[in-house]
C-alpha cells in the first residue's frame, strides 16, 4: 500500500522526524530503510530498543497516530500512474492489497480514497500473526485469491517487502522512490513508474 499504490512515504517520514524530534530523537538513513515496510509494532520497537524515550510506549503511539491522520488528511493522495495502471488491469487480474500498516489507520486511508473497493482482497497487519519480512502476508492473500505463488507478482517498494514477496514464492517487482535502487537488488525486476507493470505482464 505504502509507496506504491499511495503516496505516503514522505508524510510518513514527516510526521515520524516530528514525533521523534519531540523527544530529541534523530534517526539515521540506515534507520529509516530498515522500518520502510515495517508495522506499526516493529516501528515502536526500534524506537524503544535504540533511543530512551521518557514517555509509555502507549502515549507515543497514541500521538504517532495523531500526527499521521491529520497529515494523511491534508495531504494523501494515489501514487503517480496508479490509477492509470488499475484501469489498465483490474479486469484482468485479481488484486490484493498487502500492507503492514493496522487496521485502524487502513480504514482511515480508506475513508480519504476508497482504497478498498480497488482490491479482491485486503490483508493488514492484524490479518497474520508474521509479517513482513515474513511470507506469511503475502500467502495469506494467495490463498484468499485462490492462486498459486507461481501465479502471483508482488510489486513493493520497501526491504521488508522485496524480502516478503520473495519469501512468499512470487515474482517480485521493486519500485524505485522510497529507497535507493542499490538497495532493491533482490527483486526480479526494477522500475521506476508503475505504467511499466504492463510491460512486465
Amino acid at each position: 500500500m505504502d509507496g506504491v499504490v499511495i503516496d505516503s512515504e514522505k508524510l510518513y517520514s514527516s510526521s515520524e522526524k516530528r514525533l521523534l524530534a519531540k523527544y530529541g530523537v534523530k534517526f539515521d538513513s540506515n534507520d529509516w530503510n530498515y522500518i520502510k515496510g515495517c508495522t506499526e509494532s516493529q516501528f515502536y520497537d526500534l524506537i524503544y530498543k535504540k533511543f530512551d524515550i521518557p514517555v509509555p510506549r502507549n502515549q507515543l503511539i497514541k500521538e504517532g497516530r495523531s500526527y499521521l491522520m491529520d497529515v494523511f488528511s491534508e495531504k494523501l493522495n494515489y501514487m503517480n500512474g496508479f490509477k492509470s495502471l488499475y484501469s489498465k488491469i483490474n479486469q484482468q487480474y485479481k488484486l490484493a492489497l498487502v500492507t503492514s500498516t493496522g487496521p485502524v489507520l487502513v480504514n482511515h486511508i480508506d475513508s480519504l480514497l476508497n482504497i478498498k473497493s480497488k482490491f479482491n482482497v485486503v490483508i493488514t497487519s492484524d490479518d497474520t500473526k508474521l509479517h513482513k519480512p515474513h511470507g506469511a502476508p503475502y500467502r495469506k492473500a494467495m490463498k484468499l485469491l485462490g492462486v498459486k505463488e507461481e501465479e502471483c507478482m508482488v510489486v513493493e517498494d520497501s526491504l521488508q517487502g522485496i524480502k516478503s514477496g520473495k519469501s512468499a514464492g512470487a515474482i517480485v517487482v521493486a519500485l524505485e522512490g522510497s529507497i535507493e535502487k542499490k538497495y532493491l537488488k533482490d527483486a526480479d525486476y526494477i522500475i521506476s513508474n508503475l505504467t511499466h507493470i504492463q510491460n512486465i505482464l
